[in-house]
């Protein structure tokens, strides 16, 4: 976890620096989505908890990600720079800084 966390700072940092660099940049920082590999890991997290934590009513899918990213490369958002998009169904607003509710 501590490599996977590293890596997530990395991505935001990044971001902020494309934006400082007058390039247009933002980033999406997914949760739970209901890939293969988020099934394999499931027997070792306890999806029930965090699905009865999370204030939509299902985990993500593949196409939930994917339709953010069309959106942000959109012209909807054409003003939109160096941010980090929590797309996670709401859990990161129920959640305290070390992951209780």
């Amino acid at each position: 976890m501590v490599a996977y966390s590293c890596a997530k700072v990395g991505v935001d940092a990044r971001t902020r620096h494309i934006a400082a660099s007058r390039y247009r940049g933002n980033a999406i920082q997914p949760g739970m989505v209901t890939t293969d590999n988020a099934w394999a890991m499931a027997e070792s997290l306890p999806l029930d908890q965090i699905l009865s934590r999370t204030p939509a009513p299902r985990l993500g899918k593949p196409e939930d990600s994917g339709a953010l990213a069309l959106f942000l490369l959109s012209d909807a958002v054409a003003f939109m720079n160096g941010q980090i998009l929590s797309y996670d169904g709401g859990i990161h607003a129920v959640l305290n800084d070390v992951g209780a509710a």
